[in-house]
Order: C-alpha cells, then structure tokens, then sequence
C-alpha cells in the first residue's frame, strides 16, 4: 500500500517533528509512542515512498507495541527486521540498513519520523547517510531559484520556511494532497513546497489544543488538515510572523462571516480560487493544522465575527461535509499553525474563480414562493408538530440569503 494515495485522506497526519523547545527527538519518540492509540497499520519508506508493511508481521508489532515494547523484530519479505518504535526506524538484521518506520493508529492519527530520520537510508551509524553532504534535514535551503518574488520577500521566506526536495517524503505526502483532489485535472503544476520552521507558535497551538480538549470534555482538541488561500503578500506575512488578517474579504457575499477561512484537506481547489498569482502566474496556499473545537454553523453572507455563545469555538458553512472551515480572529495565531507552503501554477485560476462565484449566485425565490412557506409550515404542523421546530429553524436560516 502506497500512503501517497488517498490513504491520507481521512487521516489526522501528526509528524513527531522535533520540539520547538528543545525536547530531544528520543524523548519527543517516548511521548509520541505513548500517546498513540493501537496501531491499524505500518508504513516503511522504501523506493521514495511509503509503503504498507503486510503478512504475520503486522499483528506480531501490534502485540509489541500495546505492550508498550520499545523495539520489536519480525520478518517479512523473506527479511528479519528490528523495529525501533521510539526513533522511528526500521533495521534490516543483517545489512544493517536502516529506513523510516511510520504507522496509522486505530483512530487514524498519523505518526512518521522526523525529517532528518524518514525518507532517507543508512548503512550503519559511522557511515554518512546518502544526502548527508547536502543537506542534515532532507531540505533544499539554497536562494535564487524562484522568479518573479522580490528579494526582500524571498529573503523573509528563507529565513521562516526551508524548501523540500521532490524526494522528501513530506514533499511526497504535501503534493499528493494538493494534486489528488481536482487541482491536477484542473491544470495545476506545482513548482515548490516549504516546511514552515516550527517556532514558539507551534508550542501555544499544543497548548490551545489542550485547552480545547479539557473544555470540551472530547477530542474537540484534535487538529485537522486544511489549506488557507490568499495573496502572495498575506501568505508571506503568515510564513514569517503569523496572521495579521483574515481572507474573507475575498470571499465577499459568500464568506461565512468575518474571520480566517481555510478548506478541508480534501477541498484544495476551494482555497486555491483565493490564492492570487504573482508576476510570473505562480500562485501560493499554506497547508495547515486548525483547531476547530466544536463548530457552529454559520450562513453564507453573514457579519457574525464570534461564537455565537459560549457552547461554540469556529463555523463551518455546514455541519455536514463542510467546504470551509472559519476561524475567528481571535483565534487565528493560536488555533491555527501553518506548516507547509505549496506554490503553484495554473493557467485555470482565475476561470475556476469565476466559475465559482457564478454557481454560488443562487436565484432566489420570487415573493409568492416565499409567501407559501409560512403556510406550508403551518399545515406540517399540525400534521408533524414534533418536526415543526427544525422546519422553522431551517426556514429561518434559509431567510438570511434572501
């Protein structure tokens, strides 16, 4: 099994990624591997990509690791392997080779290797591993390869987001999710990916994300995936020091009220009809974690910029498969955390904008049409009356677009 699939499409995906304060990468291991729930799957990076560990191998490390075994060995694909749960590795017993280990917990939380430990192969711990010499992280940190960014702008990038080689499996994994869900069929070319250098912001989204979770008395803690579309000088200003506004402004009549909105990880293309194409039409969308807690649905064209009462943390523009996810400003440098910066192009961008804001004009109903719903409700009630009160708060909500 390829995770470069849609296997990531349901996954909450959480990178044990080194702390920002300084936590060695063993014991950040130790916290991750306690924090997991009983593994559904095992992935290990081979050949470029992630791949899906199979046969008597599977439950033997299930078994280890509900034990809360440190390290394991078992065999398949006629190999003897030692897996190593706290550095993320696994180690062929006889070569010594070691490559990236990853799994999918049973609640479909993500767990991978840091960058400087998955995506690449080691002989053996005094013998350098392949792209050593370039780079220790995996990333490409050299300047001057991208037109049509000033260099003022470039230099600010560099300082807050390293660039990923096409071979990084976080690069991999980014892109899939970008092009697999209509922005390929929509002519989209991606022409880089920047990893968002974690920073004191990641360690107060950690902690919003306890809050929540306490609060809620649920995993309302639980981040999710979702993309933020915007200009090229907004996404630099929240690569390099956070937001410092929200993107409904370019959403106009049909932003679900005034604060950030982001896309699920499912959704790029809604975010990316936001994102504006530079000089050279390259365009830019930040993939990030959001906190959303518990959600309440807010109507298109609505001013609201707070819960609308306490029992609220975000909106959604519907309960059910939202398409936007809204974080209001308040909110915004602490419940949401950028990671990841996927710069395009895509000759179809402003076609699909438009398209968009053509089958979002919806033709509202004449006055007669509306004069008959009062009515209506009334016979359904005394027809159904334990399902009048949802009617009448749906026709009350469908009023607003009036």
């Amino acid at each position: 099994m390829d995770l470069s699939s849609d296997d990531v499409k349901a996954a909450n995906m959480r990178p044990a990624v080194a702390a920002a304060d300084g936590t060695s990468t063993l014991l950040r291991g130790w916290r991750e591997f306690m924090r997991s729930g009983a593994p559904a799957r095992f992935l290990c990076y081979e050949d470029g990509k992630w791949i899906g560990i199979t046969g008597e191998a599977v439950p033997q490390l299930r078994q280890a690791f509900q034990e809360r075994r440190a390290m394991a060995d078992a065999s398949y694909g006629g190999k003897a392997y030692l897996f190593d749960f706290l550095r993320m590795i696994r180690i062929d017993e006889v070569t010594g080779e070691e490559t990236g280990l990853a799994w999918i917990d049973d609640r479909g939380d993500c767990f991978f290797p840091a960058p400087d430990c998955g995506g690449r192969k080691r002989k053996r711990d005094d013998e350098p591993a392949e792209d050593e010499a370039e780079s220790s992280s995996g990333v490409d940190v050299r300047s001057g390869e991208r037109h049509g960014v000033d260099a003022k702008k470039m230099k600010a990038w560099e300082n807050a987001a390293v660039r990923l080689e096409e071979n990084d499996m976080y690069y991999q994994v980014v892109s899939k999710l970008f092009l697999s869900y209509g922005m390929a069929q929509r002519g989209a070319a991606i022409t880089e990916v920047r990893k968002i250098a974690p920073g004191a912001r990641t360690v107060a989204f950690r902690e919003q994300g306890q809050r929540l979770a306490y609060a809620r008395c649920t995993a309302t803690g639980t981040a999710k995936f979702a993309w933020y579309g915007a200009s090229e000088d907004d996404v630099a200003a929240v690569v390099e020091r956070g937001f410092v506004r929200n993107n409904a402004p370019r959403l106009g009549a049909r932003k679900h009220g005034d604060g950030v909105h982001l896309s699920p990880a499912q959704c790029p293309y809604t975010s990316a009809m936001l994102a504006k194409a530079d000089g050279s039409d390259e365009a830019h969308i930040v993939l990030c974690r959001v906190l959303m807690g518990r959600p309440e649905a807010v109507p298109a064209g609505s001013s609201q910029f707070c819960p609308s009462s306490r029992s609220y943390d975000s909106a959604v523009d519907k309960l059910e498969n939202p398409q936007w996810y809204v974080v209001w400003n308040m909110d915004m440098n602490t419940r949401i955390l950028p990671e990841y910066v996927v710069s395009f192009k895509c000759s179809k961008l402003q076609q699909m904008r438009e398209s968009s804001e053509a089958t979002s004009k919806l033709k509202k109903p004449a006055p007669v049409a509306r004069d008959m719903f009062p009515t209506l409700l009334a016979e359904i009630q005394q027809i159904v009356p334990d399902k009048c009160d949802l009617l009448q708060e749906s026709y009350k909500n469908f009023k607003v677009n009036w």
